[in-house]
């Protein structure tokens, strides 16, 4: 993996672009979260316009893993509504595209999408249409060393023998490390995260739903708690998931600075006073 330590970013902050995917999608808005400049592999937030629709069967050279956002979508004959996910690994058909109204998807692409060509024999098992609000929360085999966020979490995939893995967790409100201190942690593996909802402490700041973070193997990050509680999607990739702890203990706060970790070309990010949206 050749992409930058980002975190974070907010994804409100990022300009809408267009011409980022094959011709076909021209009319198809992109935020780039980030993106391997080597091999294309890149996470994206796409909109797609009202009556967007493709008939012809196609494919992409990458595998193309979603979550819906905001609105809806049909294709390879299954409605896909607000919380569904997909994994379409390389050459998996994709037909019948169709929007019915103007709709935001969470994209993720294992690297440049380009148009391929369909196959019946795949890499991993494909997931083609997964609601999530038909999956059960678990805390097995959750670090007991972070009960004090009580996390738990839906498995959407997970890779036995490359590690890779995607998730939906879940860390409760008004959590805090023990003694409002704890030790920072880094893994082995490169961990992404998006937040759904809620919020996030941490020492690099307070994310809120959008906040965006690619953290490459080996970084420490932590300690964390949480306000209002939260959802994110998490990917590891590259690698087994596995807590390492830092050494000694450190102290938290609920009011951390705005200190990312940003490469050159989101720097100017960093300025950037977010002011999250409040209902009063």
């Amino acid at each position: 993996m050749t992409r930058p330590h980002t975190e974070f970013i907010n994804a409100q902050d990022l300009e809408w672009k267009e011409n980022l995917l094959p011709d076909i999608f021209k009319n198809v808005k992109c935020k780039v979260l980030s993106i391997d400049n080597n091999t294309g592999a890149c996470s994206m937030i796409l909109k797609y316009p009202k009556n967007w629709c493709q008939k012809n069967s196609l494919s992409f050279n990458a595998d193309h893993e979603l979550l819906i956002l905001e609105g809806s979508m049909s294709v390879n004959d299954k409605k896909f509504k607000p919380d569904t996910y997909s994994y379409m690994p390389t050459g998996y058909p994709h037909k019948d595209w169709h929007f019915e109204k103007e709709t935001t998807i969470l994209s993720f692409f294992s690297k440049k999408p380009v148009l391929g060509s369909n196959t019946t024999e795949f890499k991993d098992i494909p997931i083609p249409h997964l609601y999530l609000h038909d999956q059960k929360w678990t805390s097995a085999d959750i670090d007991p060393d972070l009960d004090f966020l009580r996390i738990s979490h839906k498995i959407l995939r997970h890779n036995k023998t490359t590690g890779d893995t995607t998730m939906i967790l879940n860390c409760g409100a008004h959590s805090h490390p023990h003694n409002w201190e704890e030790a920072a942690l880094a893994h082995p593996c490169v961990e992404e995260m998006f937040l759904l909802s809620g919020d996030i402490i941490a020492e690099r700041g307070i994310m809120h739903a959008g906040a965006y973070f690619w953290r490459p193997p080996n970084i420490w990050h932590g300690p964390f708690g949480s306000r209002n509680g939260n959802v994110c999607l998490i990917r590891f990739l590259e690698g087994h998931h596995v807590n390492n702890w830092g050494p000694e203990k450190l102290p938290f706060t609920l009011t951390p600075d705005y200190k990312p970790d940003l490469p050159n070309e989101l720097k100017h990010l960093s300025k950037k006073v977010f002011e999250p949206p409040t209902p009063y």
